[in-house]
């Protein structure tokens, strides 16, 4: 049996004749190296060699072949099928009738062409074929190149099996085969979650029409979101997903946007690999494309990466200043959260941030009337902060959340952006040292003389673990330091916050 239930096969490769074809002189065709690593790699993910079952013909002859009903019931009887898209694909009768049949076949079923938002068909590009001369079947689905075409214009030769590119390509499709075999798996069986009475039912969206858009993601982040997803579905969180397709750019976008202007909040997952490229854009990934449109969008936006992220690793220039910018706030003048930060805590952030989000809505007067400040808090704290904010909204005031990491003296120029907005400037002093809070508070004035920021007031939150009242002081001049002590308390403080809120609204 297949790994998708009620399937024999879970996958078909379907290609062409001349395709597979050796010269004199070489070995196995190309094809066949194709499917023999494609087993192999879907077989140490998964675990054993007969896990995964392919159907492909290894006895395809020629075009004059008549059409097998064998073949017609390996196809009926696949989850999904890889196309070796190619000048001899299109040529062929013989592999017309058979993405056709498989086209028609799974339109009817009861899946339909989709898992989710990802078709059941895959674009493997041995040239560098132009999009008007893909079969229509193909129309919407992502091409893998295995070729070397550098230009648009040029079909190029499909890259040898023992090179890098070869190599590398054949990951990123173990990885899509992997994403959609999953998710089929999980798409047979119902995703429930539990209702208060002890019965389950399956997530929906809530009255209040509040969605969470988890974006594309390079195929490195893939578990990671697929874990987060189900979490914030189990904490009764509607979540969309699934853009690509389309692939082109112009499709895209105005699928990606659509979505984005219909969420409650969105949230990007990035790391030192740009992803997946827009098929007539390579230059711009999905993931960053879709960081772009979110932060041309109303709709509030976390961008988190893992916290040992290093940019000098990443190799693609573009994509290197681009995540450099993203991370200093000189993408965009929109505020977002950038997250540098642990897989194990990401999905409680985004709940707490959400839940900040459902707290907050108000009327764009209401927005107008509350009190702007910068809460200014190391990673360590982010939660912290985040509760702290909530309890801020709920009495008026309107914090913006600048999660910080080691080097205080790093991403100045968001700190920068975001004092323009603010009168009243909080730093967060809980698990990190009091040398750090003093040297950001020094960076912070620093810009303020430098910029002429209207800052008119610091203030110290001194958060858990405890600390006693004398433990940091400041002697300034220039600007009202005020200290708050709420360190000894592990949940926030009614009475200590009622105090930060007058010292807040004095003189706003």
């Amino acid at each position: 049996m297949a790994l998708v239930p009620d399937y024999e096969y879970d996958i078909f490769i379907s290609y062409a004749h001349v395709d597979n074809l050796s010269f004199p002189g070489q070995g196995d065709g190309w094809i066949k190296q194709f499917y023999q690593n494609l087993n192999l790699m879907l077989a140490k993910r998964f675990g054993r060699l007969d896990k995964v079952k392919i159907w492909w013909d290894n006895k395809k002859l020629d075009g004059s072949v008549l059409f097998d009903d064998s073949i017609a019931e390996g196809i009926k009887k696949s989850a999904i099928m890889i196309c070796l898209n190619s000048p001899g694909y299109v040529a062929s009768d013989y592999c017309k009738k058979e993405l056709d049949l498989f086209y028609k076949k799974v339109k009817k079923d009861e899946t339909g062409l989709k898992v989710g938002e990802r078709s059941r068909i895959l674009n493997v590009l041995l040239n560098n074929m132009p999009f008007k001369e893909w079969p229509q079947e193909l129309s919407g689905t992502s091409g893998f190149p295995f070729h070397d075409a550098e230009e648009s214009e040029n079909l190029g030769d499909t890259v040898e099996t023992l090179s890098d590119q070869f190599r590398e390509q054949m990951k990123n499709v173990r990885d899509a085969v992997c994403t959609l075999l999953e998710d089929f798996v999980e798409s047979k069986a119902p995703v429930l979650t539990p209702k208060s009475n002890g019965e389950t039912s399956r997530p929906e969206k809530d009255e209040s029409g509040f969605a969470i858009f988890m974006a594309e993601v390079p195929d490195t982040q893939r578990s990671p979101r697929k874990r987060i997803i189900a979490e914030l579905q189990k904490n009764d969180f509607y979540v969309s997903e699934g853009i690509p397709p389309p692939s082109d750019k112009e499709g895209h976008d105005k699928e990606a946007k659509a979505a984005i202007d219909k969420a409650s909040l969105a949230v990007h997952l990035l790391d030192i690999y740009p992803g997946r490229e827009i098929s007539d854009s390579p230059e711009v990934s999905f993931p960053q494309r879709q960081v772009e449109l979110g932060l041309s969008s109303e709709t509030p936006q976390i961008i988190w990466i893992p916290e040992d992220t290093d940019f000098s690793e990443i190799e693609e220039n573009l994509y290197r200043q681009f995540m450099e910018d993203l991370e200093e706030g000189k993408i965009s003048d929109k505020e977002y959260e950038f997250i540098r930060g642990s897989k194990s805590t990401l999905s409680k952030q985004i709940m707490e941030f959400a839940q900040r989000i459902q707290s907050s809505t108000v009327t764009e007067k209401e927005a107008d009337e509350k009190i702007p400040i910068l809460l200014d808090a190391h990673e360590k704290d982010h939660l912290y902060a985040l509760d702290l904010g909530r309890t801020l909204l709920q009495n008026n005031i309107r914090p913006f959340i600048n999660p910080q990491e080691d080097d205080p003296r790093k991403n100045l120029d968001m700190l920068g952006n975001r004092m323009k907005q603010v009168r009243k400037l909080v730093f967060l002093y809980g698990n990190v040292s009091k040398e750090w809070v003093i040297e950001r508070m020094n960076a912070a004035l620093q810009l303020i003389l430098t910029n002429n920021y209207p800052i008119e007031d610091f203030f110290i939150y001194m958060a858990p673990p405890h600390k006693e009242a004398g433990d940091i002081s400041i002697n300034q001049r220039l600007l009202k330091v005020n200290v708050i002590n709420s360190s000894k308390d592990q949940m926030i403080n009614e009475e200590v916050v009622d105090k930060f809120l007058q010292d807040l609204k004095l003189e706003s």
